[in-house]
């Protein structure tokens, strides 16, 4: 469980300082598709070896990925979005992340350089799929 605490941690804090939207998207499984492209570029290192991946009927699907936003906004790192909501917004800034990332033994530059990598498949995701079900 701690694990699951740490790894949290570690991706919000690297989405954080990789760029300048504080919503992570949570619609339609682009970022469980981002998640898998960004891991495949080398990002989160050691920590990404704790994803699992999944081809299921609604595509690809990161299978600890639920738990690490419920995570997420249980520690109060992001807000819990409502039924209509496509993001779920991170509520803390770049100072906190480096806390974080400091307490858990993650070099900072290392962890902006995945949030970049993360946020860059994101973008690319929700482009090849046209924009589908992108607000």
């Amino acid at each position: 469980m701690a694990r699951f605490q740490d790894l949290t941690e570690v991706m919000v804090a690297s989405w954080i300082l990789g760029g300048e939207d504080e919503r992570i998207p949570t619609f339609g499984g682009h970022f469980d598709r981002a998640l898998r492209t960004a891991l495949e570029q080398g990002a989160f290192g050691d920590w990404g070896r704790e994803l699992h991946f999944v081809d299921s009927r609604v595509g690809l699907r990161c299978v600890e990925l639920p738990s690490l936003l419920n995570w997420a906004q249980r520690a109060q790192l992001t807000t819990t979005p409502d039924m209509s909501s496509s993001w779920t917004q991170v509520v803390v800034g770049a100072r906190a992340a480096r806390l974080m990332l400091t307490d858990l033994g993650v070099a900072v530059s290392e962890a902006t350089a995945w949030g970049k990598l993360l946020r860059t498949a994101v973008v690319e995701v929700r482009d090849a799929l046209d924009g589908e079900l992108c607000p």
